[in-house]
C-alpha cells in the first residue's frame, strides 16, 4: 500500500478536523474572556472590603446630685433602717382594725401630707410661701445667708404654688423652688434649706466606625 498523502485525505475529513480545531480555538477565547471578566469584577469589588479605620468621637454626659442621706443608726432597733416592716393591727370594733405602727408622715416628717393654701397679702415671694409651707410641719427655712439663696427667697411667688396639695411636704418644698434648686435636710436641727444644682459634664471617648459610603465619598474628594 503506498502511504497516504495530503491529496489522499478524504475531503470530508479534513472540514471535521478544521471545525473541531475551530472549536477548541473558540473555547480557549471564552475562558480567556471569562477570566478577564472575573478578575475585572474581582478588582472592582476589592476596595469595598477594606475594613475603615475607628475614629475617636467625644460624647459629653450630665450628671445632677442628689439630696443628703439621712444620718441615722443611734437606737437599736431602728424602724428607719428597716425596709420591710411586719404590720401590726388592733381590733378596736366588731369590723375595724387600727395598726399599731406609726404612719409615714410621722416616722419621715418630709413625708407628710400637707394641703395648703397661701394667701397672697401675705406671702409674695418664694420665701414666704416656704415658712408659710412649713407651718406646723416641724421644720424650719435656712437663713439664705448666701447670695444664690437670697436669690431664689427673694423672687415672686408663682400665682400656681399659691394652692399646693394635697401632696407630700417634700414635694412641696421642691416644686416651690424649682428645678434649678436641690433641697437639703438639717435631720438634727430639722431645718430645709437650698443649694443650687450641681450639674457636671462627663467626658467620654467612643470607637465609630464610618460606613462605606463615607469612606468612598472620602476617597473621590481625595482624587
Amino acid at each position: 500500500m503506498h502511504p497516504l498523502s495530503p491529496f489522499s485525505i478524504p475531503h470530508s475529513f479534513r472540514i471535521l478536523t478544521a471545525g473541531v480545531a475551530v472549536a477548541l480555538l473558540a473555547g480557549c477565547a471564552h475562558q480567556q474572556t471569562q477570566s478577564t471578566a472575573e478578575t475585572k469584577t474581582y478588582d472592582a469589588a476589592t476596595p469595598l472590603e477594606i475594613t475603615p479605620e475607628p475614629e475617636l468621637v467625644r460624647n459629653e454626659y450630665r450628671v445632677i446630685t442628689g439630696p443628703n442621706p439621712p444620718r441615722t443608726g443611734i437606737v437599736d432597733p431602728d424602724v428607719y433602717n428597716q425596709d420591710l416592716i411586719p404590720v401590726e393591727v388592733l381590733r378596736t370594733g366588731r369590723y375595724q382594725l387600727v395598726t399599731t405602727r406609726a404612719p409615714l408622715g410621722q416616722r419621715h416628717l418630709l413625708e407628710q401630707t400637707i394641703h395648703v393654701r397661701i394667701p397672697p397679702s401675705i406671702a409674695s415671694t418664694v420665701g414666704d410661701g416656704m415658712r408659710y409651707t412649713l407651718q406646723n410641719t416641724g421644720f424650719s427655712l435656712c437663713s439664705g445667708q448666701e447670695n444664690d439663696q437670697r436669690l431664689l427667697f427673694n423672687s415672686p411667688l408663682p400665682a400656681t404654688h399659691y394652692a399646693l396639695g394635697p401632696m407630700p411636704l417634700r414635694e412641696a418644698l421642691q416644686v416651690l423652688a424649682g428645678e434649678a434648686w436641690e433641697l437639703e435636710v438639717d435631720p438634727v436641727r430639722r431645718s430645709v434649706c437650698y443649694q443650687q444644682r450641681d450639674v457636671r459634664t462627663v467626658e467620654s471617648w467612643d470607637l465609630v466606625y464610618p460606613s462605606s459610603g463615607e469612606v468612598e465619598a472620602g476617597r473621590g474628594d481625595e482624587q
